[in-house]
């Protein structure tokens, strides 16, 4: 029996239509408005711990996300063709873990935390230590998923725009579904 290459998903703008960085912000300071203060504090210590002190003082109702219903068949239909799924988001850890239990799609989950971002070029390198160049299906939105979509195997673009879907014209891809 071959081996099923994993599919890595995306959180923000694939799997739900929005960015918990975004959310979780717009969250902390309709509670807290003078900590508006405080980001540039925060970010200066590195986008990581910018979103754990976040999600310290914000907790997000995954059960209202925007999910992408086209992300979510896609899923579906590679879990019946047996293959590991894997939530791998630049978004925190504590928010990812949430959303995957909540939605039930997912074997395990790679996320960002105090010390590390897993965004673009780190999310490849993880990806690739983990399941070598090629060795992975990958679903994102976004320019800075280029050198994730380069290492993958399929290239999946979901609510991506025309610009997106030009440059990685040179790749394996397969377009779900575009941005209106």
């Amino acid at each position: 029996m071959t081996q099923k290459i994993p599919l890595i998903v995306d959180l923000d703008h694939t799997l739900i239509n929005t960015d918990l960085l975004y959310e979780s912000s717009i969250g902390v300071l309709k509670q807290q408005p003078w900590l508006i203060l405080i980001y540039p504090f925060w970010f200066f210590k590195g986008k990581g711990y910018l979103k754990s002190q976040l999600v310290k003082r914000f907790e997000i109702d995954v059960t209202k996300l925007p999910y992408l219903q086209p992300t979510i068949d896609y899923i579906h239909e590679r879990k019946k063709q047996g293959c590991e799924i894997i939530l791998a988001t630049a978004s925190h850890k504590d928010y990812a873990f949430s959303v995957a239990k909540h939605t039930q799609l997912f074997d395990d989950v790679m996320a960002s935390n105090a010390n590390f971002n897993l965004s673009s070029h780190n999310k490849a390198d993880k990806l690739i230590e983990r399941f070598g160049k090629k060795g992975f299906d990958y679903m994102g939105d976004h320019m800075r998923d280029m050198p994730v979509w380069e290492a993958s195997n399929v290239s999946i673009l979901v609510n991506v725009t025309d610009k997106i879907i030009k440059h990685t014209a040179h790749l394996n891809t397969l377009l779900i579904s575009k941005k209106d």
